[in-house]
């Protein structure tokens, strides 16, 4: 094997050197990314795609928090509410009880039964 021959099949270090400063020196990201763009167009759609889809996971994800926040105060503000109408509706049958009305009558308002003596009768005529 001749000189020429070896220096063509194993360059030396000065031509190695010599490529290497020819050629641009690319980042491996700057690689990567001209890769994909390049030669992986459907790799490239999928990674898209998967970033998309966990993008709008952790969105419903978040929507799906309030809303359960949201239903518990709904349920506690419920059983409020129940709680005060229970309150009401007895409220409401002690005040109706008609032996307590007819005693306010009598003692607050003076009011007493009809008899015929103090029953008085009001006759409208029609034309």
């Amino acid at each position: 094997m001749n000189s020429n021959q070896y220096n063509e099949t194993f360059p030396n270090k000065i031509d190695f050197d010599k490529d290497i400063q020819r050629r641009p020196s690319r980042s491996l990201f700057g690689l990567i990314i001209g890769d994909l763009f390049g030669h992986q167009k459907i790799s490239l759609i999928l990674l898209v795609m998967i970033i998309i889809s966990a993008g709008a996971v952790l969105i419903t994800t978040q929507q799906v928090r309030k809303q359960l926040f949201e239903r518990e105060q709904l349920l506690l503000e419920q059983d409020v509410l129940e709680s005060e109408w229970r309150n009401l509706v007895i409220e409401e049958n002690v005040l109706a009880d008609p032996k307590r009305v007819e005693e306010r009558a009598k003692n607050q308002l003076g009011m007493s039964y009809v008899t015929p003596l103090n029953e008085t009768v009001i006759v409208i005529k029609s034309k």
